[in-house]
């Protein structure tokens, strides 16, 4: 955005006591006459931009200008950093260690103090290839690159060619945003379902038309069909993760929830290993889909 372009140019400015015209055109990948114009509104602004012609000529401010760059106060900072720090668990690019080695210090030379936040979008699984493939898709987004990949869905492991948009991170799951070249549409894939990534060398025109989704659950208040259940005391720490406290009714013996789910099968599954701990009270369609359920594990057995 030219805003963002202008603000990069002053702090450029600040940084350096003249820097060409071309310069500035090359590292914000734009034309001469954009940024002559950028230039023409910071000095619009009340910014005392200089240019000088010939040789040694550029572009500079007043010596005697000030600019306070702590626009942001400490505890802004902060949380910048945080968001950072986190970026940089899955991004260990010598330029992530340089954008956290210059936030790390206020103006002043001052060592930011340890952060109250962490944020690691690592997995747990030491194994797993998430790292890599977190980077692959980076480098897809950044190119327009069509991705090649595997997906395991609950019909197999389909074969997709997907122009790449954005990764999505919602409460403990990665998801790629994607237009999918077989069903015209723009989709969610979980990172965690994607094998055998490859990134073509095919480059695709970026597509305007598209809304990031709202990325509502599945099964707390989001809509669909209305389920009661009740679980043990025992599970509390699971109804809380799940359905978060405040909706959460606690009797003597148990706890009752109602909440709105778009996939039954999830209760299925969840609630059936929970053994007689857990028990679903409404609807009574979904009480028969548990007996059916649970007479085809045994089945097994």
């Amino acid at each position: 955005m030219k805003s963002d372009r202008m603000f990069g140019i002053l702090c450029i400015l600040l940084e350096r006591e003249n820097v060409t015209v071309r310069e500035l055109a090359g590292y914000f990948e734009v034309s001469t006459r954009t940024i002559h114009r950028d230039l023409l509104d910071l000095s619009a602004s009340g910014f005392p931009v200089v240019t000088r012609q010939g040789v040694g000529g550029g572009v500079s401010l007043l010596p005697n200008f000030r600019y306070n760059k702590s626009a942001l106060s400490e505890d802004d900072m902060k949380v910048i950093l945080a968001g950072i720090e986190g970026l940089a668990t899955i991004d260990d690019s010598a330029r992530m260690k340089t954008l956290l080695a210059k936030l790390r210090f206020s103006d002043g030379n001052r060592l930011l103090l340890e952060n109250d936040i962490i944020l690691d979008f690592t997995s747990w699984n030491q194994n797993s290839s998430f790292l890599s493939r977190i980077g692959m898709l980076r480098r897809a987004i950044a190119g327009h690159f069509i991705v090649e990949m595997g997906y395991c869905s609950p019909s197999g492991t389909v074969t997709r060619r997907v122009e790449p948009y954005k990764l999505i991170f919602k409460q403990e799951t990665w998801y790629l945003l994607a237009f999918c070249l077989l069903r015209q549409e723009f989709r969610m894939f979980r990172l965690s379902r994607i094998t055998d990534l490859e990134v073509s060398d095919s480059v695709f025109d970026e597509r305007r038309d598209y809304e990031i989704p709202s990325m509502e659950s599945h099964f707390v208040n989001g809509g669909g069909q209305a389920v009661t259940v009740k679980m043990d005391h025992s599970l509390e720490f699971l109804a809380i993760d799940f359905f978060g406290r405040e909706n959460l009714v606690y009797r003597e013996n148990d706890i009752v929830v109602t909440f709105l789910t778009g996939r039954p099968e999830w209760v299925l599954s969840t609630f059936s290993g929970f053994g007689n701990k857990a028990e679903i009270l409404a609807p009574d369609s979904l009480r028969q889909e548990m007996i059916h359920y649970l007479e085809q594990m045994a089945a097994l057995y």
